[in-house]
């Protein structure tokens, strides 16, 4: 298995997750992995503006932990 580092925006830094797959993960599993982390790292946030429509699970992870998938690159 390789270790696939994705990184993200939140706060105006930059984060690392970690992971290990075997082939390189798409950019909606590395969402799904960063939601899951984040529900249960950081505290929810309220949002500052009216909710998008559309509650991908991209928009999720950005309204409610302002986490933005930034890059997925393999170690």
């Amino acid at each position: 298995m390789a270790k696939w580092m994705i990184t993200y925006s939140k706060d105006e830094g930059t984060a690392v997750f970690e992971v290990e797959a075997a082939s390189k993960p798409s950019m909606e599993q590395a969402v799904q992995w960063l939601l899951a982390m984040a529900e249960k790292t950081y505290p929810r946030e309220e949002p500052k503006e009216q909710p998008y429509e559309i509650q991908t699970p991209a928009v999720r992870l950005l309204e409610r932990y302002g986490i933005a998938v930034t890059g997925i690159f393999r170690e």
